[in-house]
């Protein structure tokens, strides 16, 4: 496996946990994920210029993955409205490898080896079992977390598909996040009570934005090199920081089962990491 795009998609998982710990915190979640939304996308606008124009046959990727980020975002402030960080962010986060690994077998002929899906298999399992027991969510918070694990997934194929034919990770990705400049627009037509650019929250909402544009450009780059399935089982171990995010700054209890949780997680990263050739 490639060494550099581990430890980057790695990193992309400590910056994505950080910024969904930031939404959720927020005392008006709709308004901070517009704030977020608009400076993502005047940033990617930014990179425009400098950046060559997408291929014709990856426009089609973009155009979807702009709707399934949106979906994604409108079902994680549902998530975070009805469900605890810690219960809601796991099971999303958790199923999401499985249907990536599928998806990509299906859709981009990619094969991974025995190893490999024992360990996307065993990190997914760890997540999922924070979720059970005592902690697990009510029906409709699983169902909610589910979904968006479904969305995750379609979106992760999506873009996976259109950084091979774009062959830039870079255009690829400012495209792609120049469409979250529709995020607030899409939640006034709901009715949403938001601004497009509140001060309010804003330095730590730009951010969040600086964060998630970040990381998933680590985990875009790491699809040159390594199956998207792989990638997104190693971008899910943000469930880790997620546990730490969640007891430091959010009051959420570290139970034994979340130790368990994180312990088999972990032995999944190492199994990916020294198996997968």
């Amino acid at each position: 496996m490639h060494r550099h795009s581990v430890i980057l998609v790695l990193l992309s998982a400590i910056l994505h946990a950080t910024w969904n710990a930031q939404l959720k915190g927020s005392s008006d979640r709709s308004q901070f994920m517009a704030n977020m939304s608009t400076s993502m996308g005047v940033l990617a606008l930014m990179c425009l210029p400098f950046v060559p124009l997408p291929v014709g046959s990856s426009w089609a990727c973009i155009a979807l993955s702009a709707v399934l980020h949106v979906v994604y975002n409108l079902l994680l402030l549902q998530n975070y409205r009805i469900s605890d960080f810690s219960s809601a962010y796991p099971i999303a986060r958790g199923i999401s490898p499985l249907l990536v690994t599928f998806g990509a077998f299906v859709l981009m002929h990619q094969r991974p080896n025995v190893p490999a899906i024992s360990g996307v298999a065993m990190i997914s399992a760890g997540i999922v079992f924070l979720s059970t027991g005592k902690e697990r969510a009510s029906t409709r918070a699983t169902l909610s977390a589910l979904a968006t694990g479904a969305v995750i997934a379609a979106y992760t194929v999506t873009d996976g598909m259109g950084i091979q034919r774009s062959q830039n990770t870079l255009t690829y990705t400012a495209w792609v996040f120049a469409s979250y400049l529709l995020m607030p627009v899409v939640l006034l037509l709901l009715r949403i009570p938001v601004q497009i650019v509140k001060t309010e929250n804003l330095p730590r909402a730009v951010g969040a934005g600086v964060f998630s544009l970040a990381a998933y450009t680590l985990v875009l780059w790491a699809t040159h090199y390594v199956d998207v399935g792989v990638v997104s089982a190693l971008r899910e171990t943000s469930v880790l920081w997620a546990i730490v995010l969640g007891v430091l700054f959010l009051g959420e209890a570290f139970t034994w089962r979340r130790v368990v949780s994180a312990s088999i997680i972990c032995l999944g990263i190492r199994f990916l990491v020294l198996k997968s050739r």
